[in-house]
């Protein structure tokens, strides 16, 4: 599996993610055996939404100052299939107002994450 993490405001959580119809998905439901976890499965792929915030533990000073919010939360988006969460990104119904990490180095808009053509490696 792969991941990004989506950074949003204070406002941002688990909440934020279930409101947004996920095309194509066949069920989601929250993780039981996982605290903060949220999946949905689209048959043979999955997302999982983590929600934690000790991810702010693993940023730099440097690659906090990246991040616009005051308060920032975080979400690990885990995926199966790196087309799946490229077509979930550029779906008209999802957040726009969050930063994009792909722990490679890049931590930038949403917007500015697909214009890059959206690089996980």
């Amino acid at each position: 599996m792969q991941w990004i993490v989506l950074i949003g405001d204070e406002n941002f959580n688990l909440s934020s993610i279930k409101s947004i119809i996920h095309n194509d998905a066949v069920q989601s439901y929250g993780v039981t055996e996982i605290s903060g976890r949220y999946c949905f499965d689209f048959g043979k792929d999955h997302i999982f939404y983590d929600f934690s915030n000790d991810i702010i533990n693993d940023y730099t000073p440097e690659e906090l100052l990246k991040i616009p919010f005051k308060n920032p939360m975080f979400i690990m988006m885990v995926y199966t299939s790196e087309e799946r969460m490229r077509k979930v990104l550029q779906q008209k119904n999802y957040l726009n107002n969050i930063y994009i990490d792909n722990d490679h180095g890049l931590i930038v808009p949403i917007s500015e994450f697909i214009k890059h053509g959206m690089p996980v490696s």
